[in-house]
């Protein structure tokens, strides 16, 4: 199952991986767009573009109200969550002459001198940022995150933008800060309940609030963020149709590495049953292969089998492998 977009919070993960079923996705492949709708909707915020764009349709002129916007040069902007979008947004807003901070679970070394940012705790993001940019997965984790404490934390007259997920957002208590600080203001691309078709007639207390700027979950949806994905996706697809792999970077339910396995290395001639035997002497063991690579090399008359392993404990695994090179004269060498 290939998801053409980075998030698989629509798809049945667990019982997938249950049944041995590939979940691929493809990331980073809407980063681009997902950024610029994010520097987009944080300019169209300061500099109030959408109202100043209705008043002329309906025949108001009124330059006073708009030179009043603050601009965004040496201001702080916080990003919650450092993925591929959160880093383009984090280069276009330090060419903006703005500071970045970052609130992240896995900080890399090295990489906020490189892109010019400074990690934060997420309660010192909040408090010294001007504008806080949201680039979480939807996870039972970030589930409901905004919420009365979170926005406590931010300035009165902050803003928050939402380009993740909906369900981040607790809507009563977003609500609520709205109405309380009349000088904060949320822009989204994603609603909670927003319709599952192209087009409906819908609406919600958040979408209608005057200090939402509102856009139609279209963040990844430009022609070329669209032509991108398929590209990635028809690759992941012909990858698998003819090798049956699916590249790790696109693999989201395989096993993570775990460091208690055992590796085993079987040098063995390519001759049908050899792996059979050396499966029955691992299997009286109760060791259980989890991870199997079979290299055949030229001419076709040896093989190299890598085993990852699991094994209960006190296993002697130099005891078994002995046995395994004596289970079959075809097996050649054993290492561990």
């Amino acid at each position: 199952m290939v998801r053409a977009g980075a998030g698989t919070d629509t798809i049945d993960v667990k019982y997938c991986a249950k049944q041995g079923i590939y979940v691929a996705n493809c990331p980073g492949k809407n980063a681009n767009a997902v950024s610029e709708l994010t520097i987009g909707m944080m300019l169209s915020i300061d500099r109030r573009m959408a109202e100043g764009n209705q008043m002329l349709h309906d025949g108001k002129w009124n330059k006073g109200m708009f030179a009043k916007c603050l601009g965004v040069k040496g201001r702080t902007i916080g990003l919650i969550g450092f993925g591929a979008i959160g880093q383009l947004v984090c280069k276009t807003a330090r060419a903006l002459e703005m500071k970045v901070l970052v609130h992240t679970r896995t900080e890399q070394a090295g990489l906020d001198e490189q892109l010019g940012f400074e990690y934060r705790s997420l309660d010192d993001l909040l408090a010294q940022s001007d504008i806080v940019s949201l680039h979480v997965p939807g996870t039972p984790e970030t589930n409901k995150m905004v919420n009365k404490s979170f926005l406590s934390k931010m300035k009165p007259d902050g803003v928050l933008l939402n380009t993740s997920r909906g369900n981040v957002v607790v809507d009563e208590d977003l609500i609520a800060h709205l109405d309380a600080s009349p000088a904060f203001w949320y822009g989204t691309d994603v609603f909670n309940g927003e319709p599952t078709t192209a087009t409906a007639d819908w609406s919600s207390p958040v979408s209608k609030h005057p200090r939402c700027y509102g856009t139609h979950h279209c963040g990844a949806s430009t022609a070329q963020a669209e032509n991108a994905i398929g590209a990635e996706a028809l690759r992941v697809i012909m990858k698998f149709v003819k090798t049956g792999e699916i590249d790790l970077a696109n693999t989201v339910n395989r096993a993570k590495q775990d460091s208690t396995l055992k590796k085993m290395c079987i040098r063995h001639k390519d001759k049908v049953g050899v792996l059979a035997k050396v499966f029955e002497v691992l299997a009286s063991h109760e060791m259980n292969i989890q991870e199997l690579q079979n290299i055949v090399f030229a001419e076709r008359e040896a093989c190299v089998a890598n085993l990852m392993v699991s094994c209960k404990e006190g296993t002697n695994i130099a005891e078994v492998a002995v046995q395994v090179k004596a289970s079959c004269k075809d097996v050649l060498d054993v290492t561990y």
